[in-house]
């Protein structure tokens, strides 16, 4: 099965950076779902190609590249990046995390998929004159990690846990205690990551003065290695800015997933998807107008 998924990977990587739609979806059983959280979603092999047709003649010569996955049975998650160029030369690319179920002949099954549509948005001006993230550096190669079920996978997990709980109650103490010095907080709908235990205080105190009541549901942990992959529905109510949104006093439910990596008991790394779409279209900011 693991060997399976990533062949089926590899060769997504080469169809994708080939311009070849459908030779990426073959790769999907023919009743395939993809669910894009903030984008809406695709059911069936024709409308996936279809999809990658668009997506490769609004950036032609795009490239993918898959930094991790993380396998248990049928289940895979994969970090990737992508960059590439409108037909007039402007320059995006972002980070994502993507939930895939594999049937036993290695074709995908299921994917759900977590990115910031904002950050390309930003990158190609369409905000206005707003800060933009970077583009990410692509992978050389995939590294692949396979779940063994070992106590020290489910001491993640349950740590893990702990984190978003202490996060929703806003128990900073408990939080940074659970944290390591150098750690880095990754938040992809922010321009930055934040560095450093201070920093990642200072994130802490941001995120939950923007939303006092979040409320975290974990509808997914899978402890391999020395990481988490989690996903997650976040409801609260937006009271101060958060991202590229302002406050708004409204409620609102999005999804977010993570990569969380752990080392001698401390998160050292959280890397968080959410999309920012998503959260604008929850709290009546879409279609997110440039700044006057």
């Amino acid at each position: 099965m693991e060997d399976r998924q990533v062949t089926a990977l590899t060769e997504m990587m080469r169809a994708v950076n080939a311009g070849d739609a459908k030779g990426y979806a073959r790769l999907y059983a023919r009743d395939a779902v993809i669910t894009i959280h903030g984008g809406g979603g695709l059911e069936g092999r024709g409308a996936i190609e279809e999809y990658e047709v668009g997506l490769l003649r609004e950036f032609p010569g795009a490239r993918l590249g898959f930094y991790s996955v993380w396998q248990k049975g049928p289940v895979a998650v994969v970090h990737y990046a992508v960059n590439g160029r409108t037909p007039g030369g402007q320059a995006m690319g972002h980070e994502g995390l993507l939930f895939y179920r594999f049937q036993p002949s290695g074709l995908i099954q299921e994917e759900r998929r977590y990115l910031d549509s904002l950050t390309p948005m930003a990158q190609l001006g369409a905000l206005g004159p707003r800060p933009a993230r970077p583009l990410p550096t692509l992978p050389g190669e995939m590294k692949a990690h396979v779940a063994t079920g070992s106590p020290k996978e489910s001491e993640s997990v349950a740590l893990v846990r702990a984190v978003f709980a202490a996060l929703d109650s806003k128990n900073e103490t408990a939080f940074l205690s659970s944290v390591a010095e150098d750690a880095i907080l990754d938040e992809m709908i922010e321009t930055q990551p934040f560095v450093g235990k201070a920093n990642v205080k200072a994130w802490f105190e941001r995120w939950t003065a923007a939303v006092p009541d979040a409320r975290t549901e974990v509808t997914h942990i899978l402890g391999v290695g020395d990481c988490a992959l989690v996903e997650t529905v976040l409801r609260g109510t937006l009271k101060g800015p958060l991202g590229r949104l302002a406050a708004s006093g409204k409620e609102f439910a999005v999804h977010r997933a993570a990569i969380v990596e752990v080392k001698d008991g401390k998160i050292t790394r959280i890397s968080a998807f959410m999309n920012g779409k998503e959260l604008a279209q929850a709290v009546g900011q879409w279609p997110l107008s440039a700044p006057k």
